[in-house]
């Protein structure tokens, strides 16, 4: 059994809370949060008491599921970790690299569990997408890109809508396209950004597109906006040897070298074997077998039971923080960016 405390009751806090009540082999100890309507709503959710003392649930519990503002961790972070205590965040890690840095050394000092909530990476059709690239089915990367924008009215007071809190939308919504698009084209040696506003008093970022240049080869791009007046979801990967397009039909389509266009189940399990197969151990394709794939809830149980590094942990996000800071500079200077490797 594993005992987690949930801090930041949300509308995050209460999706992800919901799901953990859910799992067998967890126990949600307590709840969280500063405004007690909130923490009330969740224990209610869950069975469990609340609090709006965060520092009163470290106690009875393995791991912490913090769901606080980007800008409203590093205390939450840096003290679960000395405790000794796993610890999950919404992404992104936060919205200043010194911070990120200070919870990076505090976890990495107490040996926890350190992991980033960058959905995308256990979600269809990202996941059948990637897994068919990291097979090599679809040979070199030539290009990736994403593009996905939900008309949603950042202002009314909300944090969102404030760009020292949330980074604007290429920090808050465009940082998991570009954790997906790592995930795919791996370091990122070049970036160049344009970010525009369509409220004049909004103060983020409402648009944003972003160019990444891969130091392996390839290019990746990732347009995102808040108010686009036309939602669009809308992905694909292009290499030598391949293509997979996913339309927002939902439909997901590949074709190799040679081959027929061919339409793909997104509910397939997809997983690469030793041999770089796309395939299970008995030889069968898994693109044929029905089964859904681990959520990023069960993800984080797994790497807490085993002490396994998460697919999505700390040094991940902090390496997509890296991709937001260039584009910033990017966005600032109207040049393109180039990162250094990393150390």
């Amino acid at each position: 059994m594993v005992k987690i405390a949930l801090i930041g009751c949300g509308g995050m806090g209460q999706h992800h809370a919901g799901v953990l009540a859910r799992l067998p082999g967890v126990q949600i100890t307590a709840v969280c949060d500063l405004l007690a309507d909130k923490a009330r709503r969740a224990a209610e959710l869950t069975g469990a008491p609340w609090t709006q003392d965060f520092r009163q649930v470290l106690d009875d519990c393995q791991a912490v599921w913090v769901c606080t503002e980007p800008f409203n961790r590093l205390e939450i972070v840096t003290a679960a970790a000395a405790a000794g205590k796993h610890i999950f965040t919404e992404k992104p890690i936060c919205i200043d690299p010194i911070q990120a840095d200070a919870m990076l050394a505090a976890t990495e000092a107490a040996g926890v569990v350190y992991m980033l909530g960058y959905v995308l990476r256990y979600t269809q059709p990202f996941r059948l997408m990637h897994d068919c690239f990291a097979a090599g089915q679809l040979g070199d990367l030539v290009s990736v890109w994403t593009r996905r924008s939900f008309q949603v009215d950042m202002r009314a007071g909300r944090w969102y809508g404030h760009q020292a809190q949330s980074g604007g939308v290429v920090l808050d919504l465009a940082s998991h396209d570009l954790n997906w698009l790592q995930s795919i084209g791996g370091r990122v040696d070049t970036v160049f950004c344009r970010t525009s506003r369509t409220h004049p008093d909004l103060d983020a970022d409402e648009h944003g597109q972003v160019m990444l240049g891969f130091a392996g080869g390839g290019t990746g791009h990732v347009e995102t906006s808040w108010w686009p007046y036309l939602g669009e979801s809308h992905l694909g990967v292009v290499g030598t040897l391949g293509a997979i397009v996913a339309s927002r039909d939902g439909s997901v389509r590949r074709r190799l070298d040679g081959g027929e266009e061919e339409l793909l189940d997104v509910n397939a399990a997809t997983s690469v074997n030793l041999s770089g197969d796309l395939s299970t151990s008995d030889g069968r394709r898994v693109d044929d077998l029905a089964v859904p794939g681990e959520t990023i809830q069960e993800h984080f149980v797994r790497c807490v039971e085993h002490g396994l590094v998460p697919t999505t942990s700390g040094r991940d996000g902090r390496a997509t923080l890296a991709l937001w800071e260039a584009a910033m500079e990017s966005a600032r200077s109207g040049a393109s960016v180039r990162l250094s490797p990393p150390i």
